[in-house]
């Protein structure tokens, strides 16, 4: 395919969900000629290499799991086998269809001019794509994220693996190594630990999951741990090297070294933006030293027509929010910095067994910002659902601003945590308080119930309240 015109009122660097979501809200907004470029895959990190597959594997391993946790007697469940080679071709099928109706479809629907090949700026309002110039009007960077790996001794000599190429593997890990313990890490290490790969995590970190409340970080470990997870923390990694067919960790744990030996290496140690070769110094648009575009409130970079979204403006790096931020920057671009993205009520998951959720400030934060805050944890063993469900370990926790009431954040591991906290999204966004909170009406029984019940204890003691009860 070629260029249909030298001239476009928005040129979109970047063919994932906030490049979409900003080249949809062009059309919308009357645009006649939008152009998205992309030099990957059409549909970005989510699709392709992250969210969308890691899911799927998650699902695979939880159904595979099931007989060895069915918690319940009377009921006995067979085990099954496992084919990864055709696991990983139903994958193919799913993320086929997927580009399809979410990506291509979407080209034709709203007559957005899509190409695959590199686009980089040549200044203000110039842009080579596919090596022709091209001016336009308005811009958006929306490039995504790449896996980033530390300068780790040895690791170049090893065939380690990453979120971008773990989902092809056609055979099961007998011993996968992660260094890592984000979301990644644990998501992935739990799904293989399922499968039946023994899985080793490092972490530098003091514990797992750091950016989330210390009893949440605890009981998931306890939780993995039991699982049959190795878990080592505050464990720096010295060096990594080859042993035959086995790859060796050499780790520096509580001032002593130490080794593992694995099969497999999966290296989950963030991310890092995809802004090099872009020709941003001749638009004069600024990364910061991290490397990710400098954007101001209205995602606006230092060249006042072009914008930033998504994974390279490095707020946070979720699909929801990238998608938020391409359309909220494109509304700007075209009609006057006046939206701003609002990512204090943006929720957040790890999408283990049970799911962690979380959205809002924690304890630590509040505090850390001014605030004077009470807080309550809720176990789901005082949970009905959990209780009939025997699914009681987890639980949830509450912070709030003392003397208003207004609820400042909540996080949760649970069954479902995930889909349960988006129900707060509203009184975090909306700024309500623990009445409002306690004066709607859940379902019954349910494990979202829990978030009632745990506003519930700021007033009560929920153990000593019947079912339902106000």
């Amino acid at each position: 395919m070629t260029l249909k015109s030298k001239s476009y009122e928005l040129l979109v660097i970047g063919g994932g969900s906030a490049g979409f979501a900003g080249a949809i809200r062009a059309i919308e907004l009357g645009a006649k000629k939008v152009l998205v470029v992309e030099e990957g895959v059409i549909g970005g990190t989510c699709l392709n290499r992250g969210c969308i597959p890691s899911k799927y594997l998650i699902e695979v391993a939880k159904t595979f799991y099931t007989p060895k946790s069915n918690p319940f007697l009377g009921v006995k469940l067979q085990g099954g086998e496992l084919n990864l080679e055709k696991v990983v071709e139903l994958k193919e099928e799913i993320l086929k269809k997927l580009r399809r109706e979410k990506y291509w479809d979407v080209v034709s629907a709203y007559g957005i001019e899509y190409l695959k090949g590199h686009g980089e700026l040549l200044g203000d309002s110039k842009a080579k794509v596919r090596g022709e110039e091209v001016s336009f009007d308005k811009c958006l960077i929306a490039t995504g994220s790449r896996p980033s790996v530390p300068p780790i001794k040895g690791i170049k000599e090893v065939p380690y693996l990453t979120s971008d190429n773990i989902f092809d593997l056609k055979e099961l890990p007998e011993h996968l190594i992660v260094i890592g313990g984000g979301a990644v890490g644990l998501e992935l290490g739990q799904a293989f630990l399922r499968l039946g790969s023994k899985v080793s995590l490092i972490e530098a970190l003091p514990d797992i999951a750091f950016s989330h409340e210390p009893e949440i970080r605890q009981k998931l470990r306890e939780i993995l741990e039991r699982e049959g997870m190795e878990i080592y923390t505050s464990a720096r990694v010295e060096e990594v090297s080859r042993e035959g067919e086995r790859v060796k960790v050499k780790i520096l744990l509580e001032g002593e070294e130490a080794e593992i030996l694995g099969t497999h290496l999966l290296v989950a140690t963030g991310r890092k933006p995809n802004t090099d070769n872009l020709g941003l110094e001749r638009a004069k648009v600024l990364k910061d030293e991290k490397g990710f575009l400098k954007v101001n409130e209205y995602l606006q970079t230092t060249n006042e027509n072009i914008y930033g979204a998504g994974d390279c403006v490095g707020k946070n790096l979720l699909v929801t929010l990238s998608a938020l931020e391409g359309g909220v920057a494109v509304e700007n671009a075209f009609l006057g910095n006046k939206k701003k993205v609002d990512y204090l009520s943006v929720p957040s998951a790890i999408f283990t067994e049970p799911e962690v959720g979380s959205v809002g400030l924690t304890q630590e934060r509040a505090e850390r910002e001014g605030f004077k805050v009470k807080v309550r944890v809720l176990e789901l063993s005082k949970v009905p659902r959990a209780v009939i469900s025997l699914k009681t370990e987890g639980l949830v926790k509450m912070v709030v601003e003392e003397g208003t009431n207004k609820i400042l954040g909540v996080s949760l591991l649970s069954p479902q945590g995930a889909e349960i906290i988006q129900k707060v999204v509203p009184f975090i966004k909306y700024k309500l308080r623990l009445e409002d909170l306690i004066e709607t009406v859940d379902v019954y029984p349910t494990f979202s119930e829990a978030i009632k019940l745990c506003a519930l204890s700021f007033f009560k003691d929920v153990s000593r309240l019947s079912c339902c009860a106000q």
